[in-house]
């Protein structure tokens, strides 16, 4: 009956973690075509990263799923086990968006600039070492922590302060702050959501498995 029941289990987790990752990219991808183009605002929402909001909806349904399916395994194990996949899984799906973002900027740029992906990567990697110290996705990480836009094209890379004083004449434009004031609020406003947003995934993936072990329970 436990084998069983343990074959089910991981059934089930697999199909959580990919209605969580699904449910995120999904909404990045809309955000993407139908929020983000949007003048300034769209700027705005892609620094905010407010498809995060997401985060309590898709964590809820992750945790719950995790709580209830520990009635398949063994009493002592089952809840042990979803705690220690969850504590792996959360923080993987949490970046999962991030992820896919940073995929999409190499796409764009390779398009941009008519590159193959292996040369867009180069292009961009380069950017990065110069900009933050980093390549990569840890790189893109933080340079989107720093600042909302991404240059698309080399020229724009080249020239990156003119780049982001455009971007940021935007906001300077739209709210009347001082540059120097909009720069130093992005790079503060950038961090906290991102701590705000964990902060979220990880309080509703905890309450929700605990409802889903009172469900299991009965």
């Amino acid at each position: 009956m436990y084998i069983l029941g343990a074959f089910a289990y991981v059934a089930c987790a697999v199909t959580l973690v990919s209605i969580a990752v699904l449910i995120k990219v999904a909404a990045l991808l809309l955000a993407d075509r139908l929020l983000y183009p949007v003048f300034i605002l769209g700027d705005l929402f892609k620094g905010i990263e407010i498809v995060e909001l997401l985060n309590i909806l898709v964590f809820a349904i992750l945790g719950m799923g995790f709580g209830v399916a520990t009635a398949l395994l063994y009493p002592k194990l089952g809840r042990q086990t979803s705690a220690i996949l969850l504590i792996i899984a959360v923080p993987l799906i949490f970046i999962s968006t991030p992820v896919v973002r940073y995929n999409l900027w190499l796409q764009t740029v390779g398009l941009e600039e008519s590159l193959s992906p292996k040369q867009a990567e180069d292009l961009t990697n380069s950017f990065l070492n110069q900009r933050i110290g980093n390549n990569g996705f840890i790189g893109f990480y933080l340079y989107t922590s720093q600042f909302p836009v991404l240059p698309t094209k080399e020229i724009q890379m080249n020239d990156l302060e003119n780049f982001e004083k455009k971007v940021n004449s935007k906001f300077v434009q739209f709210t009347g702050i001082p540059p120097t004031v909009v720069s130093w609020l992005m790079a503060t406003c950038f961090w906290c959501l991102r701590i705000f947003y964990f902060s979220i995934a990880a309080i509703a993936t905890i309450s929700h498995f605990r409802e889903g072990l009172r469900i299991a329970k009965r």
